[in-house]
Formats: C-alpha cells, structure tokens, sequence
C-alpha cells in the first residue's frame, strides 16, 4: 500500500509540474506580443512568499501609474524559489534563467527588462554601487526608486519622460514608511 501511495504521489507531482509552462515558453510569448506591440519584455521573478512580489504586483495592476508601466512593457512572471510544500509552482528553467540574467543571489522580486526582439537583457534590477550590487527589489527607497525608473528609461520607449515621472512621483509619495 505505501508503494502505491509513493507512485501516486510521485505521479501527481510529475503531472503538476509538466503542467506548469516553462520559463522559455512564458519568456517567447511575452517576447512574441511585445515584439507585435513594440514593447520589450519585463520578467518579474517572484515567489508566493514574497511580500514584496505581492506589492509590486499590487503596484501594476491596480494604479494608474503602474498599468502606465504595462503599457510600455510586456510583463511575465515567473515562479522561483518556492517554499518546499509548492516547489510544483515553479516554473520548469525558471532559476536558470533567474541565474543567467544574474539575479540567482538578489532576492525577490528581481527583474529583468528584455529585447523582445533578440530576448538578450537590457538591464536589470541590480543597482551597481562601488563594489557591491543590491537589488531594487520593490522600488520604495529612492535609490531603488531611481534605479526602477533607469530602467524603464533604457527597457521602455514607449515611456516617455513626462509617463516616467509620474511612475516615480507616485512611488515616491507611496513608499512604505519604516
């Protein structure tokens, strides 16, 4: 009995986890629609643990400011680093390519901007300072703040200036107070 138990489970996880799409595949078609759209691709890198995942997610899809940033961007998710009991959330190739795009020890949630185009990183969510890299993160202190509008400077031509400050001001005004 506990053998088939032990198959059924194993068989349930195998079946979870070919269930969920891989990085390459969620990265293609972000980079297929923004290609179509003329807008690069934002990967988001982000974990059901993560507090600020969830407010940056809570940023973008429900402010003005932050669907101003998805109007510039093509954004994706992907699944990292997942507590033991939802490792079958992850995305298959997800921390590989957290890895390659040089987020693999910044925490989360760590981005990245792509050509939608060639799919090659623009920049990303890493503020180099001296010696040192930090990750912007949840952008609420104003470096982080910066380094989020650098970013959608170098990765986002569709947001001009004017679309970029208000981003920042709201920001800004918005930033967790310790």
């Amino acid at each position: 009995m506990k053998r088939l138990v032990s198959v059924l489970v194993l068989a349930t996880l195998s079946l979870a986890m070919a269930s969920t799409p891989t990085a390459d595949a969620l990265v293609s078609a972000a980079a297929k629609k923004g290609k179509a759209e003329g807008k690069n691709v934002l990967v988001v890198f982000h974990a059901s643990w993560c507090g600020w995942c969830k407010t940056f997610d809570k940023f973008m899809d429900t402010t003005d400011e932050g669907k101003l940033v998805k109007s510039g961007l093509e954004v994706v998710h992907i699944t990292v680093l997942e507590s033991a009991n939802k490792k079958a959330d992850e995305n298959p190739g997800g921390f590989e390519l957290l890895k390659a795009l040089g987020g693999d020890e910044a925490g989360l949630p760590f981005m990245a901007i792509l050509d939608a185009k060639t799919k090659k990183p623009i920049i990303n969510s890493l503020q180099k300072d001296k010696d040192q890299s930090t990750n912007t993160g949840y952008p609420a202190a104003p470096g982080e703040i910066a380094h989020f509008i650098t970013m959608l400077e170098k990765g986002a031509p569709k947001l001009d200036a004017t679309k970029r400050n208000r981003v920042k001001t709201w920001l800004t005004e918005h930033a967790p107070k310790n």
